[in-house]
C-alpha cells in the first residue's frame, strides 16, 4: 500500500439560514461590526455578487456566503495546535453581529488531505482500493478499479458522516499533487423555536467542535 503523508486538514463551518444574502458579506462589514480585526488583511480581490462572495484573508480564513449559508474555511499545517483555530470564533462573531437571521442548521466539517510521497499517477487510487477486502469484482473491467468511499458513524448521539475521494490538490504556484480527501461533516439542525433559545442551540453547537474535530481525528487515525 503506498504510504500516505498528512499535507493540510482544515475546519469548515457552515451556517444555514434561509435568509442568508452574500451582499452583506464584505470587508467593511466584516470589521466594521467586529467579526474580525482591522489588521487582517486581503490575500486577493474579493468576490462579490449577489449570487456569491468569497473573502480570502492572508492567515489562511475564508469567508464563502451563497444564498442560504455561510461557509468558515480555515487550514491547518500538520503539526499545528487545533486550539489556534479561529472559525468557532469567527462563527460565533457573525451570530451576534447578525442575530435576526432565521438559523436553521450548523454543519461542522472537519477535512484531511492526504499525498504520496512519490506522487506516482495510480498512488491515490492504489491507497483507496487498499481500503477495500479483496475480491475479484476489484479486478473486472479494462481499467483499474476507481472507489469512492461514503461512511456514516454515530458518536454520542452525533452522525458523522465521512466521504473518502481521490482528488488533484493545488497549492499556489505548485504542480497540482495526487491525493486523497478525507471530509467529516457532522450536521445539527437547529429545532428551538423562540429567538432566544434559538441563538443558544446555535451557539452550543458551535461549540461542539473540539469534541468533533478530537472524534474525527481518532477515526481518521485508523485509516492512516
Amino acid at each position: 500500500m503506498p504510504t500516505p503523508k498528512i499535507t493540510i486538514q482544515e475546519l469548515t463551518l457552515t451556517l444555514a439560514a434561509p435568509d442568508c444574502n452574500p451582499i452583506l458579506l464584505t470587508p467593511n462589514f466584516l470589521k466594521g461590526s467586529g467579526i474580525i480585526p482591522n489588521d487582517w488583511e486581503l490575500a486577493r480581490k474579493p468576490t462579490l455578487t449577489p449570487q456569491i462572495a468569497q473573502i480570502s484573508f492572508t492567515n489562511g480564513i475564508n469567508l464563502i456566503s451563497q444564498p442560504g449559508n455561510l461557509t468558515l474555511i480555515q487550514a491547518l499545517a500538520p503539526d499545528t495546535d487545533p486550539d489556534s483555530l479561529q472559525t468557532p470564533e469567527l462563527a460565533q462573531k457573525y451570530i451576534q453581529a447578525l442575530p435576526n437571521l432565521d438559523y436553521q442548521a450548523v454543519a461542522i466539517n472537519p477535512r484531511t488531505f492526504i499525498t504520496f510521497p512519490d506522487d506516482n499517477d495510480d498512488a491515490a487510487q492504489q491507497y483507496l482500493n487498499s481500503l477495500l477486502a479483496p475480491a475479484p469484482w476489484q479486478h473486472a473491467g479494462t481499467a483499474p478499479l476507481k472507489a469512492t468511499l461514503n461512511l456514516n458513524y454515530t458518536f454520542d448521539g452525533r452522525t458523522l458522516n465521512l466521504s473518502i475521494n481521490e482528488i488533484k490538490l493545488q497549492k499556489e504556484d505548485q504542480t497540482a499533487q495526487h491525493a486523497v480527501l478525507f471530509s467529516g461533516n457532522v450536521p445539527q439542525k437547529i429545532s428551538a423555536k423562540s429567538e432566544g433559545e434559538k441563538l443558544e442551540q446555535l451557539r452550543g453547537a458551535i461549540n461542539q467542535w473540539r469534541p468533533v474535530w478530537d472524534t474525527y481525528q481518532g477515526l481518521f487515525g485508523q485509516f492512516v
